[in-house]
C-alpha cells in the first residue's frame, strides 16, 4: 500500500504571482524507515530540519539528487488565483489532491502540522467521505516538520517545483520522470 507525505509552498509572490502549491510524495509503506534514514543523513548540524528555502544552490542540487536517488513518486497540486488566501488555495489543491490519492490507492497522507490549522484538512476529507467522494480508506494525519524526517522530501520536491516556475528548471529536471505536475 502506498503513504504519502506532504508539504505546501506559495511560490515567488514577485516573479510567480498568486501561486500556491501541496507536493506529496509516495512511497510504498516498507520504504518509509529508509526514507527517513536518507533524509535525516542530509540534516546538517546547524538545521531542526531539512529545508528548502534558505538553502544554497549547491546544497539545493545535493538534496534533490539526494530525492531522486528515492524510491518514490511525486504528485504536485498548483492552484493559481488571484487575491484568495493560502486557505482557499490549500483547499483547493487538496480537493484535487486527496480523491487522487485515494484512487492510487495510497493509505494515508501525512501533511506538514500548521498547528491550530490542521483541523480544516480533516473538514475537507470528512466531506469527501460523506460526498462519497473517497472511501474511509485514505486517513490524513499531520506531523511536525522537525521530528518527521519524511516530510522534507515533499518540502524539496515543493522547492524544485517553484524553481522552475520562475525559470530555474534543473532541479526539477533531476525529478521530472518521478513528478506529475497537475495545474488546477
Amino acid at each position: 500500500m502506498l503513504t504519502a507525505w506532504g508539504d505546501e509552498s506559495g511560490s515567488q509572490p514577485d516573479r510567480d504571482p498568486d501561486t500556491y502549491l501541496i507536493a506529496a510524495a509516495l512511497c510504498d509503506e516498507d520504504d518509509v524507515p529508509d526514507i527517513r534514514k536518507t533524509m535525516e543523513s542530509l540534516r546538517l548540524t546547524t538545521e531542526k530540519k531539512v529545508h528548502w528555502h534558505g538553502s544554497s544552490a549547491d546544497r539545493r542540487h545535493d538534496l534533490v539528487e539526494a530525492v531522486a536517488a528515492l524510491p518514490l513518486a511525486g504528485l504536485v497540486v498548483i492552484h493559481t488565483e488571484a487575491a484568495v488566501s493560502d486557505r482557499r488555495h490549500r483547499r483547493k489543491c487538496l480537493e484535487y489532491l486527496l480523491p487522487n490519492l485515494a484512487e492510487m490507492p495510497c493509505s494515508h497522507i501525512t501533511l506538514e502540522s500548521r498547528s491550530h490549522l490542521d483541523a480544516s484538512d480533516v473538514d475537507i476529507l470528512q466531506k469527501f467521505r460523506a460526498q462519497k467522494v473517497i472511501t474511509s480508506s485514505l486517513r490524513v494525519n499531520h506531523a511536525v516538520g522537525m521530528v518527521e524526517p519524511a516530510l522534507w522530501v515533499a518540502d524539496i520536491v515543493c522547492g524544485a517545483v517553484v524553481q522552475s516556475r520562475v525559470g530555474n528548471p534543473t532541479y526539477l529536471a533531476k525529478l521530472s520522470g518521478a513528478v506529475d505536475l497537475r495545474q488546477i
